[in-house]
């Protein structure tokens, strides 16, 4: 049994999502860390802090003003920075697999030209053994570093004990202690937390482990706009999406699969759809839950134009939603249906009528991000055959190159680009798959152009705005109205930077 096996058992309150971000593996979200770096699982079994000595005083990261925070490579692995004197402490988090159980790496790097201690604090509910190979809490190895400690303490008022600069090698205590490792400078420590299972022969270097996640997302949808954090926000929110549909409850999961799949990660989306199923089978459904799982196995009928569970599932499904189920879910199973279950498709459009809601909102954090990000790029009207891309586009957007690569909609999976010509920009698309006939529109930069084409270009009419941002030469030619009648004229859509290739 596992150390968090055990922990389950005390029944701690579970953590406050308020606590932090999500960290996890691809089983699942197992914790949060703080913006101080602090981590705690989920179910509040176990906290662990951490602080650090220098020639001065200690500072604690969770009262010290100088701790700033981001992402390696915009995964969900977390670096912390304290400032100390003369450079910085680095912590980098990570929660890495290998088989035999799973594990919350700390690897703390010295970028200081002096030496510190750095303190690992551990919260939790139990008799711990601590000694400077490795602490145990009731019995079962806890927190070893990869080097040996230079003190331990055990006790109440853990903090109090480490700020007295201890000593000891081996401790005794109840439900805290401390670890206290040397830190020459410019030097790396890993400290290892068991989860569940046994501890790892050797650490995996976070740098790893975030690679690992570009790999898992690197065929996935790509965002490339004139605001950087926006793009850099997609790239986030996919680890996130990823992470989610590993989650236990079966709404994060589901909402995650739906977003997954506009991503193009069928996989990782169908991993979600798992998760669902597994929670109905322990009768973990409830009704919002339920209208959830519709649309995720509609999701995959209508984006990856394979058959799902839907049509064994949508019944009992739709009778556990009850007052729940809205029109948009029900439209979405009825055409998801069409080709292979045309009487069951009927049966959900029966349903319609006597429905009250209309649609359903994301209520994950992670999806509502996915939907707040995406929402500036497209809007999948699938139900009336259209998609709208750039549905709304900010004015500091106008002049600047916009590429998305690999949107899967409803509609079939969908690349544009928009290149300016001075003030008018111009848009290039590609749609493969999907119906034949579906409009696609960008009422963000021209409201009134729309295209059924699968494949083209066209110069749009300038936005209003647009003009003021470009001074016009008297002496230029008149501007071709279209991307066909600009190569006759032997104008190129934008003179820096032709259109680039789709495929």
């Amino acid at each position: 049994m596992g150390l968090l096996d055990r922990l389950r058992r005390r029944n701690l309150t579970p953590l406050d999502p308020s606590f932090g971000a999500l960290i996890g593996d691809l089983a699942g979200p197992i914790a949060r860390i703080a913006p101080d770096g602090a981590v705690a699982t989920l179910d509040g079994s176990w906290r662990l802090e951490w602080g650090v000595r220098t020639a001065r005083e200690w500072k604690r990261s969770s009262t010290s003003a100088a701790v700033r925070q981001n992402r390696l490579d915009d995964a969900p692995v977390y670096e912390t920075w304290m400032r100390v004197p003369g450079g910085d402490v680095i912590q980098r988090s990570a929660i890495t697999t290998d088989g035999n159980g799973r594990t919350l790496e700390w690897q703390f790097e010295n970028a200081s030209p002096d030496a510190v201690v750095v303190a690992v604090v551990g919260l939790t509910n139990g008799r711990i053994r601590a000694e400077l190979s490795c602490t145990k809490l009731d019995g079962v190895p806890w927190i070893r570093p990869c080097v040996d400690a230079g003190a331990v303490v055990a006790g109440p008022e853990v903090w109090t004990l480490v700020e007295a600069d201890p000593s000891a090698a081996s401790a005794d205590g109840e439900n805290e202690a401390a670890v206290l490792v040397p830190l020459p400078h410019r030097q790396t420590i890993t400290v290892l937390v068991s989860i569940t299972g046994d501890l790892p022969a050797r650490p995996t270097a976070p740098e790893d482990v975030a690679a690992g996640w570009k790999a898992i997302t690197a065929d996935a949808m790509t965002v490339d706009v004139p605001d950087v954090d926006l793009s850099a926000a997609w790239r986030r929110v996919l680890g996130d999406l990823v992470l989610a549909v590993g989650d236990d409850d079966p709404i994060a999961a589901g909402e995650a699969a739906w977003w997954l799949d506009l991503a193009g990660m069928h996989d990782e989306a169908d991993r979600g759809r798992k998760a669902v199923l597994a929670a109905a089978d322990r009768n973990r459904l409830g009704s919002d839950a339920a209208v959830v799982a519709l649309r995720a196995f509609a999701s995959k009928e209508l984006r990856q134009g394979v058959p799902s569970e839907l049509a064994e599932v949508a019944g009992p499904l739709a009778k556990l939603a009850r007052n729940r189920l809205d029109r948009r879910t029900v439209s979405l199973v009825a055409r998801a249906l069409d080709g292979s279950h045309p009487g069951a498709a009927a049966d959900a459009r029966a349903l319609l009528d006597t429905l009250t809601l209309a649609d359903r909102a994301m209520s994950s954090a992670v999806a509502r991000g996915a939907e707040r990000v995406l929402g500036h790029l497209f809007r999948d009207i699938d139900l009336v055959e259209r998609i709208d891309m750039l549905p709304e586009v900010p004015t500091t957007w106008f002049g600047q190159p916009v590429d998305v690569r690999g949107m899967v909609t409803g509609l079939g999976a969908l690349s544009f680009s928009v290149r300016w010509h001075r003030e008018r920009p111009a848009v290039l698309w590609q749609r493969d798959g999907g119906p034949d006939g579906a409009v696609l529109r960008c009422p963000g930069l021209d409201p009134d152009w729309s295209s059924s084409e699968r494949s083209g270009e066209a110069l749009l009419a300038a936005p209003a705005g647009a003009e003021m941002m470009f001074v016009a030469d008297v002496d230029e030619e008149p501007v071709a109205t279209s991307a066909p009648e600009a190569r006759r004229e032997g104008v190129r859509l934008d003179p820096n930077d032709p259109p680039p290739s789709l495929l």
